[in-house]
């Protein structure tokens, strides 16, 4: 039986007898709503006014139009020509009849008298067909929708990608041209018999060491999503003492703070926390965040790098007086070649790469990363790991010393895009 409610079955047919006889067969074998018109004039009325599934069509009617005519109406609209008509008659029976009813568009034509399960046969295939019919529209939207959102993000990839090839085409003519501009003004000196000055020549020469770093750091950046991308970057995990680690990494940085009047306070709840982690990662993750929070944190500001831990984990916070970042934006700061600052108008360097590393280095750590931050009130960035060591239990001897010198020869690298 065909579930409730699912169909609106229109009988057309002058005789009341007729109508009266057709409705409570329907009803008795098939749960759906039927609507009775005992002329063409009422029968279209009642297609206006409501969605019809199936017409039962009388041929011969005395008063008005005909059936055919009527067909050939309801054929003619565009709301209602998909409805599939059955005519139904005990009159016009000859092959001449039922030929012109085809032609009209009906898809069956039943002469009188007609066994009782025979004609809800019938009419319980149609209304099958129109169930299939029903359910192939939904996998159609469906398939609309789903190419809809495909195409979506085939265009937000794309706004990406334009993104990305403006960014990066600003990070490297930036550092070429200055390259390049400090280079000609040497040569123009050489080629002149100018005398060059011990100083400016100095200045110019870390110049141009600085926009070497922003390259190398650039194409760094470049390899390692791409290696991160086709699983391809692994991870040399060794049992470290994390806190040494990031309080080490900290105390490398204080003197480049210092040179914009920035303090840099390390507080920690533990002394020691065993974690498998690889050393190269865990340093550019937080030479990043501190970056980022030098370059955005104005002249007598205050950074502040907190450890905890909490159950299993071990929580690294960095927090600084910076100029903030709005809500709005805060979903976007770690998505590849995003930018809160617009290209156009930014205050600041950055390809827009840094941070999606960040938190793919952190996610292979198994960690999260998250912001929490206000426009004008400082942001504080929160990386949690969870707390895993390697199965041997030797733990990898980096002391204090020995991490700070690893970390000043990145620093410069790290920091490149920083103008002091």
């Amino acid at each position: 039986m065909v579930a409730s409610n699912l169909y609106t079955i229109l009988v057309v047919d002058d005789n009341p007898n007729n109508l009266f006889t057709a409705r409570a067969l329907i009803k008795e074998y098939i749960d759906a709503r039927v609507v009775l018109a005992d002329t063409s004039t009422k029968a279209l009325h009642e297609l206006i006014k409501q969605p019809v599934d199936l017409i039962i069509l009388d041929v011969h009617m005395e008063k008005g139009m005909d059936g055919f005519e009527l067909a050939q109406i309801i054929k003619s609209r565009k709301k209602t020509e998909h409805i599939p008509i059955v005519f139904l008659t005990a009159a016009c029976i000859n092959e001449e009849f039922k030929k012109k009813g085809f032609e009209i568009g009906a898809v069956d034509y039943l002469t009188k008298p007609i066994d009782d399960f025979l004609l809800i046969n019938r009419i319980n295939v149609y209304l099958k067909l129109i169930e299939k019919e029903r359910t192939m529209n939904i996998i159609l939207q469906e398939q609309a929708e789903e190419l809809k959102r495909a195409k979506d993000v085939a265009e937000a990839a794309n706004e990406a990608k334009d993104m990305f090839l403006a960014n990066i085409s600003h990070e490297l003519r930036t550092p070429l041209n200055i390259l390049l501009g400090a280079t000609q003004i040497t040569k123009y000196h050489l080629e002149n018999d100018k005398v060059l000055d011990r100083e400016e020549i100095k200045m110019k020469s870390k110049t141009q060491i600085q926009n070497c770093y922003r390259l190398i750091r650039l194409v760094n950046n470049l390899i390692d999503i791409t290696k991160i991308d086709s699983s391809n970057f692994a991870l040399n995990l060794s049992n470290c003492n994390i806190v040494e680690v990031v309080e080490a990494i900290v105390t490398s940085v204080v003197e480049y703070a210092a040179l914009k009047n920035i303090k840099i306070i390390f507080d920690t709840d533990v002394e020691e926390v065993i974690l498998a982690c690889d050393l190269d990662s865990i340093e550019r993750i937080i030479l990043n965040l501190l970056s980022n929070a030098i370059k955005f944190t104005p002249k007598d500001g205050n950074i502040f790098v907190n450890i905890s831990t909490i159950n299993d984990s071990i929580q690294i916070r960095v927090k600084d007086s910076g100029i903030g970042i709005s809500e709005d934006e805060q979903n976007m700061i770690f998505e590849r070649f995003k930018q809160v600052d617009n290209l156009l108008t930014r205050s600041n360097e950055g390809s827009g790469i840094g941070l999606n590393l960040v938190k793919s280095l952190i996610e292979m750590h198994g960690g999260t990363i998250q912001v929490n931050s206000e426009y004008l009130n400082g942001s504080e960035f929160i990386v949690e790991m969870p707390i895993s060591k390697m199965s041997n239990d030797q733990i990898t001897e980096n002391g204090p010393n020995n991490i700070f010198s690893n970390v000043i020869s990145k620093i410069d690298i790290e920091f490149s895009d920083i103008y002091f």
